[in-house]
């Protein structure tokens, strides 16, 4: 198994938009595997992901994620 890191590992900051419950239930439909960290800072528990599996994450997102430009107007149907 490859090295386990954080949403903030992998993005370069913090959770934004509930973005970590949504990679979490993902995480969950897929049954990937997961640890957890308790931050030394601040006391919070972290989920921490395969860096391929958020990479998955990713890629999927960009795919659903709502065009800013675009309207329903917009579609070709």
């Amino acid at each position: 198994m490859s090295e386990m890191i954080s949403l903030y590992d992998y993005t370069g900051y913090p959770d934004r938009n509930e973005r970590g419950q949504k990679v979490n239930a993902y995480a969950q439909l897929r049954k990937q595997p997961y640890k957890k960290r308790t931050l030394d800072f601040n006391g919070i528990e972290v989920f921490l992901y395969t860096k391929e599996f958020l990479d998955e994450y990713f890629k999927l997102e960009k795919i659903f994620e709502p065009k800013e430009h675009s309207k329903p107007d917009d579609l070709p149907f």
